[in-house]
């Protein structure tokens, strides 16, 4: 019996960190770029979209981002941001220099210099 509690135990506590380590943790990111895309008279609605690079590492990732203009507020070249990162979504969480959390889609990505 005690011996069935002590693997139980084991299969709990290893399952607890199994999920934990596949859950991407944020990761120190600064922003390299950020430029407004220029409104298109034929579709008013990607008026409010922006490029941004920001690099993670080695890797300067470059994403698109859409909201209104307080959503990237405080964000500009060389402040530190907290970026999650999913390839296989295509897509990046970041915690912006004001706190804010902001979904980004990747576009593209270059090994920086």
């Amino acid at each position: 019996m005690k011996t069935r509690l002590i693997a139980l135990s084991c299969c709990i506590a290893l399952t607890a960190v199994l999920a934990y380590a596949q859950t991407g943790d944020f990761q120190p990111a600064t922003i390299v770029s950020i430029d407004k895309l220029a409104s298109n008279a034929q579709h008013p609605e990607e008026g409010d979209h922006y490029r941004i690079g920001i690099r993670v590492g080695d890797t300067i990732y470059i994403c698109r981002g859409s909201g209104g203009p307080a959503q990237y507020m405080g964000w500009s070249p060389n402040k530190e941001a907290s970026a999650r990162i999913d390839l296989k979504a295509k897509t990046m969480t970041v915690k912006g220099p004001n706190d804010q959390v902001v979904d980004l889609t990747i576009t593209g990505k270059k090994t920086a210099k």
